[in-house]
């Protein structure tokens, strides 16, 4: 485990309504490209997950265009990318061909030139997880320091810490990992205590697995009998995740979940009790941070707003 301390670093009317009251917060969104997002008094990113399918190339080239045009617009500050990296089996080496046919050459628009923060996936576990590590050796942008590791931004006289895992490790991949979750247990208390070390007001955890989803995989027993109540005790503001292939907001006591995982392939999700909004729709998502709140709005692969909604400290 790093960490990396960066200091320079259904559709309803109650979603439009809460869309138009963070845009509202915020002072509307900026439209102007750009490197400066407001003087630096705000922290915008993209997330983006299950992107990585050399089958699917429309669609990854679509969305990868629409994260170039909505990046540049407000002048985002780094990539995260919430795993199954590569389809099917991940990457054999830093070497393998698939780093630049689903990656380098797709994600290519000057906006995304940015650091890319990413987790492991299921499907990136069919390769090699240590190149996808090493990559970050040589490349300027992939960033997969560890399995699992933290992040931290400052902007505006305000911080955000970042805490990425790999929940696939959690899952377990051998007999004995999946019925001692040994590797969770590690990983876990290694979020516990720093989290309860961070004295940033926006705390934001990333994994592949959803703790709750509307998804074909639907809710984790593990994550939510042993991740989330970590969420809740630290104050965490969300969880982003993919996995499944949709796009989803959701909340559960303070915290609000994020599904982000139609970065290539989609389906249609299912009602999920927690669920603010859902959509098969191919595309990612945006938020944007200020000391005093915040949105987080999903897009379309045609850089078509689909959902916003305000995040409050």
């Amino acid at each position: 485990m790093q960490t990396t301390k960066d200091r320079s670093m259904f559709h309803t009317r109650r979603s439009l309504i809460e869309g138009a009251l963070a845009f509202l917060a915020l002072g509307g969104v900026a439209r102007a490209a750009g490197k400066t997002a407001a003087a630096g008094k705000e922290l915008s990113f993209l997330v983006v997950g299950d992107w990585g399918d050399g089958q699917s190339p429309t669609t990854a080239a679509g969305v990868a265009k629409a994260m170039g045009v909505i990046g540049a617009e407000n002048a985002i500050s780094f990539v995260i990318s919430t795993g199954d990296n590569f389809y099917e089996s991940g990457v054999e080496s830093t070497s393998d061909k698939k780093w630049r046919t689903n990656f380098e050459e797709v994600y290519s628009a000057p906006s995304l030139q940015v650091p890319w923060y990413a987790v492991l996936g299921n499907h990136d576990y069919g390769g090699s997880t240590s190149a996808q590590i090493d990559y970050s050796k040589k490349s300027r942008r992939w960033t997969m320091p560890d399995r699992y590791f933290a992040v931290s931004k400052d902007f505006g006289g305000a911080s955000a810490d970042f805490f990425f895992l790999d929940t696939q490790r959690m899952k377990g991949d051998t007999l004995l990992e999946i019925v001692s979750h040994l590797d969770a247990e590690v990983q876990l208390r290694w979020l516990d205590r720093a989290l309860g070390e961070s004295h940033a007001p926006w705390k934001i955890v990333v994994g592949h697995h959803p703790v709750f989803s509307g998804g074909r995989h639907g809710d984790s027993e593990l994550l939510g009998k042993r991740l989330k109540p970590i969420l809740d005790r630290h104050g965490v503001a969300m969880y982003l995740c993919g996995h499944d292939h949709h796009l989803e907001a959701l909340r559960s006591e303070k915290v609000a979940y994020f599904v982000s995982g139609a970065g290539s392939r989609s389906r249609q999700p299912h009602a999920h009790p927690k669920s603010l909004f859902a959509s098969a729709t191919p595309g990612f998502l945006l938020v944007r941070l200020t000391p005093a709140g915040g949105t987080a709005t999903f897009y379309s692969q045609d850089a078509a707003l689909l959902y916003s909604q305000p995040l409050i400290l």
